[in-house]
Parts: C-alpha cells; sequence; structure tokens
C-alpha cells in the first residue's frame, strides 16, 4: 500500500507540474465590446507584439501558450492599439486579471497573483496622488506669490510626493526578491547628499556618474521589458556622459560591463549603440560604430547576429576606419585641368579642404558658389588650401565647369588616378562630400557643409593656437 501510495503523491506532483507549463492568463474587462486583444511587452525602447486572443464571451478572454513567457512588464492593448492596463509576468503564470471599462486602471484585480495585487494597489494609490498633486498644481497658479498660502501648497505638494516613495519604498521592504519589489526599486531616483560638498561646484555631477545605477540592474532582462531601461540609458548618456566619442565608448563599455552576465541584456546594448551610431547626427561619432564592432561583435557572439552581418558590419566598420577624425588622409594622385598629376600631400599649407564634388550635382553648385567668394578670406586668415576631386568621368564638361564657376584652387579629377579608386579610399557614395585636414594630413572634420566651415576653422585655430 505505501508503494501505491508513493505512486500516487508522485503522479499527483508531475500533473501538476504540467498543468502549470506555460503560461494562461484570463482577461475578464466588464463592458468591453470588442472582440479580441491584443498581449504585448515592452522590449528596451521597442513594443514586441506576443499574442492574440478572441473573446469566449463579451468581455472574456484567454491568452496562453505551452511555453511561458519571458518576464517583464507586458500589457493588454484594444484593436486600436491602445494599452488599456500593464501587468508583470514573473515565475507564475497562471492568474486572473479584471476591470471595469468604466475606470479600467482603477478597478485593476489580480487572483492568483500577488504581485500583480500589489503592483495594481500602488499604481492605483500613485494615481490618486497624481490627481491630487495636478489639482494643488492647478491651485498654486490661481494663488499669489511669496504669500503664506502659496509656501502651504508647495508644502502640500512636495508631502504627497514624499509619501508617494515612502509608499514605494514599504511595498520594497516587505517584498524582498520578488520581481515588483525589484521593479519599484529601480523607480527610485539617486540624489546627492545635501551640503556634503558645497564648496565643490561638480560634487553633485561626479556623484550621480558614480552612483546613477545603484537602483537598477541593466543584467535583468526583465527590466529589459520595462519602459524603464530604455529611459534610463537615456538619461545616463544625456545627463552625464560628455557628449565626445571617447567619452561615450567608455560609458559604453562601462553599461555593458555591468550587463552581464546577462547574454540577451548584453546583446541588447550592443544593438541599441550600433544602430544609434551607425549614421550618426554628430561629426566623429562614427567612431562609436567601429568601437562597437571592434570590440564587441568582432569578439563574441551577439544576438540577431548571423555570418553575413557579421560581415557587413565588419566590411562597414573597415570602411569607415582610415577615415575617423585623427587619422591621416589617404593620399590621393589625381590628374588636373592640364592633365599633370598632383597629391595633396604636396600642399604645404597649414589646412587643406578635400572637396569631392559632382558638376552635374545641384547641392555642390551651391555650396561652391558659397565657397568661391570667400576663399580669398580662408586663404590669407587660415592658411587654406582647396584640392577640389570631381567625380565624373567626362573630363570636358568637368573643365568646362571649373571655368565656368571660376573655381580658382586645385582641380583635379577623381577618375584619374594613380592611388586607386577614390571612391572606396572616402567612401564617397554622393556629393558634396568634404573633409578637413591639417598639416599633417590628418583628418580634423568630415560630413559638414560650406557654411560650417568658417566655424570649424575658427574652433581648430581656437584650440590649437600656432598650429
Amino acid at each position: 500500500m505505501k508503494r501505491i501510495w508513493i505512486l500516487i503523491v508522485v503522479l499527483m506532483i508531475t500533473s501538476t507540474a504540467t498543468a502549470q507549463e506555460g503560461y494562461k492568463i484570463q482577461v475578464k474587462i466588464k463592458g468591453y465590446q470588442d472582440t479580441f486583444l491584443l498581449l504585448a511587452s515592452y522590449y528596451g525602447n521597442k513594443i514586441r507584439l506576443v499574442n492574440t486572443t478572441f473573446a469566449k464571451k463579451p468581455g472574456d478572454f484567454v491568452f496562453g501558450g505551452k511555453k511561458a513567457l519571458p518576464g517583464g512588464v507586458y500589457m493588454v492593448v484594444s484593436p486600436k492599439n491602445v494599452k488599456l492596463f500593464e501587468f508583470l509576468i514573473n515565475k507564475n503564470q497562471h492568474f486572473n486579471l479584471q476591470t471595469d471599462t468604466a475606470n479600467i486602471s482603477m478597478h485593476l484585480k489580480a487572483q492568483g497573483s500577488t504581485e500583480n495585487a500589489v503592483f495594481f494597489n500602488y499604481l492605483q494609490y500613485s494615481d490618486k496622488i497624481y490627481k491630487e498633486v495636478l489639482a494643488l498644481r492647478k491651485e498654486l497658479k490661481q494663488t499669489e506669490k511669496n504669500t503664506p498660502a502659496y509656501k502651504q501648497l508647495q508644502e502640500n505638494m512636495a508631502g504627497l510626493r514624499k509619501e508617494n516613495v515612502a509608499k514605494r519604498t514599504a511595498l520594497i521592504q516587505s517584498h524582498p526578491g520578488t520581481f515588483v519589489a525589484i521593479l519599484f526599486e529601480a523607480m527610485e531616483e539617486v540624489r546627492a547628499p545635501e551640503k556634503a560638498h558645497p564648496d565643490d561646484s561638480l560634487y553633485e555631477y561626479h556623484y550621480m556618474r558614480q552612483h546613477f545605477w545603484d537602483h537598477f540592474d541593466l543584467s535583468d532582462p526583465r527590466l529589459l521589458r520595462s519602459p524603464m531601461y530604455d529611459q534610463k540609458l537615456k538619461a545616463y548618456f544625456k545627463q552625464l556622459v560628455p557628449f565626445q566619442p571617447d567619452s561615450v565608448d567608455r560609458a559604453i563599455d562601462k553599461v555593458i560591463a555591468m550587463a552581464r552576465p546577462s547574454k540577451e541584456c548584453v546583446s541588447y546594448l550592443v544593438w541599441y549603440f550600433t544602430v544609434e551610431y551607425q549614421n550618426p547626427k554628430y561629426m566623429g561619432f562614427d567612431k562609436v560604430f567601429v568601437h562597437m564592432v571592434d570590440h564587441y561583435f568582432s569578439k563574441e557572439p551577439i544576438a540577431n547576429t548571423s555570418p553575413s552581418v557579421l560581415k557587413l558590419l565588419e566590411g562597414r566598420a573597415a570602411k569607415i576606419r582610415p577615415l575617423l577624425i585623427g587619422n591621416r588622409a589617404p593620399e590621393l594622385i589625381l590628374q588636373d585641368t592640364t592633365g599633370k598629376f598632383v597629391s595633396f600631400y604636396s600642399i604645404r599649407k597649414k589646412l587643406t579642404l578635400l572637396f569631392f564634388w559632382d558638376y552635374k550635382c545641384h547641392i555642390c553648385k551651391r555650396q561652391l558658389a558659397e565657397l568661391v567668394p570667400v576663399y580669398p578670406e580662408l586663404v590669407k586668415k587660415y592658411d587654406l588650401a582647396v584640392y577640389a576631386i570631381n567625380i565624373n568621368p567626362d573630363l570636358d564638361n568637368w573643365k568646362a565647369a571649373v571655368r565656368n564657376r571660376h573655381l580658382p584652387w586645385i582641380n583635379v579629377n577623381g577618375t584619374r588616378s594613380v592611388k586607386g579608386d577614390f571612391t572606396k579610399l572616402y567612401d564617397i557614395h554622393g556629393t558634396p562630400q568634404l573633409f578637413l585636414l591639417n598639416q599633417n594630413k590628418e583628418i580634423i572634420a568630415r560630413q559638414f557643409s560650406v557654411n560650417q566651415l568658417k566655424m570649424i576653422l575658427n574652433d581648430y585655430v581656437r584650440r590649437h593656437p600656432g598650429k
């Protein structure tokens, strides 16, 4: 009899475990008329569709699947792509959610999920506080400044905010180790201690840089499936990272190191920064793209990187790498309008402007028209030379354009070369393209327009006096 009892117990445990595999989330929305709902999740700066379900009866839905969902913040979405409410997915993925269209957020309830019950309770409390703060803010606008009433309203608003933070802190302490507690802790703001170093004007900045990630675990994939992951990254890089490529590279290495050992979080961050800097908005930041390829894609497996994708990334980095600011510009020895081959390396000026253009290009014509009248001033003030490379093989029309436009500098044709294909050497896919070089023929600026040239020259001379 004992053996039979043990066998029954084992069968019951196995049956229960099997029944709890995958996920089953029942959603009841009183008064809801649409026939289907969407289940979606955050994923960094994106939202992913996870599942679709149709009503069993009005307002009664079930999301289910044989494979468990990765933990994170999920949302129920209407057919019109309107977010109805958010909820949490963690280890327990069999529970019921219910609400009412009369006020979806304030009527949210969870059965079978303590974490969601806590989550909903806090959201409803926080929403109530928010509405009270809004009412006080409205009253504040109608109250005369520097009066006791005005000061009292400000104190009341501050008190409500502190109350909200205290509520969240209490929930963190009372539910240690749960995802809801980790999520609430990730919401905590880091603040520098008051008057710790009153004479140090940069104390707060340095403190924030050092402690910004104190409450946020970049290696937790559940937080990756929350709106905060992207918000925190943007705030960190916008507010605390100096706006220069080397500083950005170091900051990227720091956050990726903090995301380990999670391969998912590391892969997300590597792709996040690669996409951000593959076509940078600001000069010089293509260095970050090369850094991502050299230090990550080429050294470790990154999710969603097939051999063909890796080849494309490495090929693109190989083209950009020689053209990074600070590198010596690849030499060009091209034929001028008299048939003589001329290298810009032979130019003995403090600064050299490489100007790639096409006589058929309308933007080139406008930029040349801007450069011609200021050229004498630039030569005198900055000791500048212009080496203009036309990319069109029609020599007669190119020479005619040079004459008709009175281009007073060194004019050469890129298709008559001693040093190889200029399009590959300089990654030229369109015109105009401008490169500014110093006396050593090192690139100091690229991918700018003529109307930015004076500003760039002034800045360079200011930073390099005597050069």
